[in-house]
């Protein structure tokens, strides 16, 4: 992607997803009667997850905005995890043939089909939320146009909280962190915690309770809140803060069923997805310090400041591969246009 591109926007680009007015829309007689649509929105996390919270607040808000329109005309039902019938990168697939409506993708699933998605989780890049959500506008439009191969249509996007190490033990030093048998969440996560020595291994969220019950694992690469939701307590009582990054969840609709809708019904989906989005911006630091006191709750050790050789270490394993992130998904340039003045 040649920085051109985003030349002309920065970190202070506006947020694209409010698209038609709503009431104006809603205003309209309708030439023909509004069909019925019930359209079903998978997530493979829990319920308790940020992503799947932000779901369920956005299909309560569609039920409340299309109470405008015909009866029954617009309704989602929300599958999440063991509802979700599709798991991993099959999510993708799912959404992308139309075997379900419309998919909540986790950057890192995103990204094991397209390089491009895993921008928002490229390791020590923003230094907070302000940074995480500029990049976030700033790459909107690249979004957007890469959302075409997968026949989706963006809809919003929900922050998690920083990614840390959930592990049996204490990750003090270098050895400790060498020592780690981890689930990481994407392949440029993968390769960090490979080159600092650890065992790591790429893997959807749903299969790491399988991988800890064998053994295989020792570490989960997670937020605290994914890890909170997933009850990662029970066999991984430690969490070092590292920061690791703030990646993305991508909420979309199958690119046929959004053309398929009535300009009133996607009116409603736009409404709706703003609405959403600007929640979970503006709640997530909450959510932070919300985990923490699960966690110390569930009697688990928080290490919120990790000894700086754990960091150095780490931070240098992902500066090149930020850079062999750039070249595969053809996006050099893009962090520094977007967040142009920022420190890294």
């Amino acid at each position: 992607m040649s920085p051109a591109v985003f030349s002309k926007f920065n970190k202070h680009s506006k947020p694209r997803f409010s698209h038609t007015l709503l009431l104006p829309l809603l205003a309209i007689s309708l030439s023909t009667p509004l069909q019925a649509q019930t359209l079903h929105l998978i997530n493979e996390y829990p319920a308790t997850s940020v992503t799947a919270a932000a779901d369920l607040q956005f299909a309560d808000t569609v039920r409340q905005l299309a109470a405008a329109l015909p009866a029954d005309a617009l309704a989602i039902i929300t599958q999440q995890e063991a509802q979700n019938p599709f798991k991993g990168s099959a999510q993708v697939g799912a959404l992308s043939d139309g075997k379900v409506e419309m998919a909540t993708l986790f950057a890192g699933i995103a990204g094991a089909s397209d390089p491009f998605f895993l921008l928002s989780a490229l390791p020590f890049t923003v230094g907070g939320f302000d940074d995480a959500r500029a990049l976030a506008n700033c790459a909107q439009p690249a979004v957007e146009q890469h959302l075409q191969k997968f026949n989706a249509h963006l809809l919003y996007v929900t922050p998690w909280p920083p990614s840390g190490i959930w592990s049996a033990t204490p990750v003090t030093d270098l050895a400790a962190l060498q020592a780690l048998r981890i689930r990481t969440y994407d392949d440029n996560s993968r390769v960090v915690f490979e080159h600092v020595g650890a065992h790591s291994e790429n893997l959807p969220f749903s299969a790491v309770p399988a991988k800890l019950a064998a053994g295989e694992l020792n570490a989960v690469l997670s937020s605290g809140d994914g890890g909170a939701g997933n009850r990662l307590w029970d066999q991984l009582g430690n969490f070092s803060a590292i920061s690791y990054a703030i990646p993305l969840s991508y909420t979309v609709i199958n690119q046929d069923v959004w053309q398929q809708l009535k300009p009133e019904q996607q009116a409603v989906l736009s409404e709706a997805a703003k609405r959403t989005a600007d929640a979970s911006w503006n709640k997530v630091k909450d959510r932070i310090e919300a985990n923490y006191s699960r966690m110390r709750e569930h009697k688990m050790t928080l290490n919120l400041a990790p000894a700086q050789e754990l960091q150095d270490s780490l931070r240098k394993a992902a500066a090149s591969q930020v850079a062999a992130w750039q070249q595969k998904a053809g996006a050099a340039g893009i962090v520094e246009q977007c967040l142009k003045g920022v420190a890294q």
